[in-house]
C-alpha cells in the first residue's frame, strides 16, 4: 500500500509535505503516523489516516492560495500606492500644472488601457502602459513571479482605470472618491469552512466556552480551583485552539486530533511566546527547528502532568455533562517508558550553595533586599517559584503558637501547598523579622514591594540568566526550584519525620485537624520548626554575615 512502511517492526504511514505547505501545516518534511505491528490492523487503518493526511494538506493549499501572493493584493497594493502618491503630489509646487498637463494626456491613457482589456494590444505596448506597477508587485511579493504576465497587466489596468475615476473625483472637490467596482477591490471573501473530510458539522459548543461552564461550576462548589490552575486551563485550550487552526466545536475533535498534538507537543519549544512573540504553536515549532541551535523542547512530564491532562480534565467534564459523547483525551499521553530516567531537576550541591550564597552580595545581612532574602527564603521555605516568594504579605509573617511562621496562603499549585513553614533561624538570626518591621513601617504590605509593578518571575529570570552564571553554576537542571529540592534533601538526611517534612514541603493536609494533635503542649506545628531548624546548610557566607548568624 502507498504511503504504509514497515520499520523495525512496526507499520508507519508517511505522507511527504510540499516544502511551501509546511509552515502553514506545522510540521517537518512529512507527516507520519504509527499503526503498531499488526500488519492487518494497520492496513486496516491506514487509508483513513492517508486520507486524513491529504485533507490537511488540501486545506494547507487553501489557506496559502487565500492568504498568499495574489494578483488581487497586488491590484489593491496598486490602487492604495496611486492615491496616496497622489495625495502626496498635490501638495508640491506646480501641481496645477501637473493637472493641466494630465487633463489632456489621461483621456489618451484610459483609451489605450480600455485597449488593453479588450485584447487588442500586444504584450509590448501592454507593458509599456503598465508594466512599471507589475514589476513593483513581482518585486514587493505581492504576486507569484510565475503568474502570467498579460493577465496580470490586464487586472492592473483595470486597476488603474478606477485610479483615474477617483483622481478626476478629487479634482472635483468631491469629500470621498466613488466605490471602486472593480471585483478585485472589494472586501476579502469570507473564509471557506472547513472542508467536511476534515471534521463533520456540529452545533456543539467550542472546548473555551465549555472551560467557561467548568470554571463557573468549579467555583460555586467547594472545590474551587487555584488561580494559577485556572490560567493554565486558559492556556491549554487555547494551544489547542492554535494547534488545530481554530476554535472548533469540542465534539469535533478526534482522538487522532489529540494523538496528533500530543507529537506536536513534543516538537514544542519550552515558553515558546516568549521565544516567539506573536508567533503561533506551529509557528513557533517551525522557526524553532531553523534555528542552529534550537531552544529545548518541553518534556515528557510536562507534556503529560500539565498540557495533557488539563485538556483530559476539560474533556472528561465536558463529557460528564453531556456535551461530549466520549473524551478523545482519554489515555493521550507520550510514553516515558519504564527505565531509569535523568531527572529534569537537581537539588544544589554544597559546593553550589557556597557559590551562590558565598559572594559580595549576601555580605552584609543589613543591607540585604528583595534578592538576598528572595534566595534564602526560597531555600529554607521550599517553596515551588520566585511567584511562590513574591506573593508573601508582611501579615503572613506571624507567630502561631509561640513559633515564627510564613503563612503561604497564596500558593497556587494545590490546597496542600497552602501552608504555615516556620522561620529558621538562620533567617532570623540574618534578621528577617526586622527587615519586615521596617517594611511594616513604611506603610508596605508586601515583603517584596518592588515586585508589585514587576513580573512574578522576576528574581527567577535574574537568578538563571544572571546571577547563576556569575557564580559559576552552568547545570541546565539547576534551576530555581533546585532550592526546594535541597531542603527536601536536607530535611531527610537530617532525620526528620517524614510526615513533618510533608507538612513544610507542601506534600500533606495542613487542615485544623491535620495542624494541631490532641497534646495541648504539643501541635505540628511545633515539631515542624524542630526539623526545620535541625538542617543547617553550610552556606559560605562572608565574614560579616558568617559573624551575624553565630552571634
Amino acid at each position: 500500500m502507498k504511503h504504509l512502511h514497515h520499520i523495525k517492526g512496526r507499520y508507519v504511514v508517511r505522507v511527504v509535505v510540499p516544502e511551501n505547505l509546511r509552515p502553514v501545516i506545522g510540521c517537518g518534511p512529512e507527516l507520519r503516523e504509527w499503526l503498531g505491528g499488526d500488519k492487518k490492523i494497520a492496513e486496516r487503518n491506514a487509508p483513513a489516516v492517508i486520507a486524513r493526511f491529504y485533507s490537511q494538506i488540501d486545506e494547507a493549499k487553501a489557506t496559502l492560495a487565500l492568504n498568499g501572493p495574489s494578483i488581487k493584493k497586488a491590484a489593491q497594493g496598486h490602487y492604495t500606492d496611486e492615491l496616496l502618491a497622489d495625495d502626496h503630489a498635490r501638495y508640491r509646487p506646480g501641481y496645477d500644472v501637473v493637472a493641466q498637463l494630465r487633463a489632456f494626456s489621461e483621456p489618451i491613457y484610459a483609451s489605450r488601457l480600455r485597449l488593453m482589456l479588450a485584447d487588442q494590444l500586444s504584450l509590448d505596448e501592454m507593458n509599456a502602459l503598465i508594466g512599471f506597477a507589475a514589476d513593483k508587485a513581482i518585486a514587493e511579493g505581492r504576486v507569484d513571479p510565475a503568474i502570467d504576465r498579460r493577465t496580470l497587466l490586464k487586472s492592473l489596468a483595470e486597476i488603474q482605470l478606477e485610479v483615474m475615476n477617483a483622481v478626476v473625483s478629487r479634482d472635483k472637490g468631491e469629500p470621498r472618491p466613488p466605490e471602486p467596482v472593480s471585483p478585485l477591490l472589494q472586501d476579502e471573501e469570507p473564509e471557506p469552512e472547513p472542508a467536511p473530510t476534515r471534521r463533520g458539522k456540529s452545533n456543539g459548543k467550542t472546548l473555551g466556552e465549555i472551560l467557561k461552564d467548568f470554571h463557573t461550576e468549579r467555583k460555586a462548589g467547594d472545590g474551587s480551583l487555584s488561580a494559577r490552575t485556572l490560567s493554565e486551563h486558559i492556556v491549554a485550550v487555547r494551544m489547542l485552539d492554535e494547534f488545530l487552526g481554530a476554535s472548533v466545536p469540542a465534539d469535533t475533535i478526534t482522538k487522532q486530533d489529540m494523538l496528533a498534538y500530543k507529537r506536536a507537543l513534543m516538537q514544542l519549544p519550552t515558553n515558546y511566546t516568549q521565544r516567539f512573540p506573536g508567533k503561533t504553536f506551529p509557528q513557533a515549532i517551525k522557526l524553532n527547528e531553523a534555528l542552529e541551535e534550537p531552544f529545548p523542547t518541553l518534556n515528557p512530564q510536562t507534556i503529560n502532568n500539565k498540557w495533557l491532562s488539563h485538556i483530559g480534565t476539560i474533556m472528561g467534564w465536558a463529557e460528564r455533562n453531556g456535551f461530549l459523547q466520549s473524551n478523545p483525551a482519554r489515555g493521550v499521553k507520550v510514553d516515558e517508558g519504564k527505565g531509569f530516567k535523568e531527572p529534569t531537576r537537581v537539588p544544589f550541591s554544597p559546593d553550589d550553595l557556597k557559590r551562590i550564597f558565598g559572594t559580595d552580595l549576601f555580605a552584609d545581612p543589613t543591607k540585604y533586599e528583595s534578592k538576598q532574602w528572595a534566595l534564602l527564603i526560597a531555600l529554607y521555605t521550599g517553596a515551588r517559584s520566585s511567584s511562590e516568594v513574591a506573593r508573601i504579605k508582611l501579615a503572613d509573617i506571624y507567630k502561631e503558637q509561640e513559633v515564627w511562621v510564613f503563612d503561604l496562603i497564596e500558593a497556587t499549585k494545590n490546597l496542600h501547598s497552602k501552608r504555615l513553614v516556620p522561620v529558621h533561624k538562620t533567617l532570623i538570626d540574618l534578621g528577617l523579622l526586622e527587615y519586615a518591621e521596617a517594611l511594616r513601617k513604611r506603610g508596605e504590605t508586601l515583603l517584596f514591594p518592588d515586585w508589585q509593578s514587576k513580573r512574578q518571575d522576576e528574581i527567577n529570570r535574574w537568578f538563571l540568566r544572571t546571577y547563576k552564571k556569575q557564580v559559576g553554576i552552568h547545570d541546565k537542571r539547576k534551576v530555581f526550584h533546585s532550592f526546594r529540592h535541597s531542603l527536601k534533601s536536607a530535611l531527610a538526611r537530617y532525620g526528620v519525620n517524614r510526615d513533618v517534612s510533608d507538612l513544610i514541603t507542601g506534600h500533606k493536609d495542613q487542615s485544623v485537624g491535620g495542624i494541631y494533635i490532641s497534646d495541648a503542649a504539643l501541635t505540628m506545628v511545633n515539631s515542624m520548626k524542630d526539623g526545620i531548624d535541625r538542617v543547617e546548610f553550610d552556606l559560605g557566607l562572608p565574614e560579616i554575615a558568617r559573624k551575624t548568624v553565630s552571634n
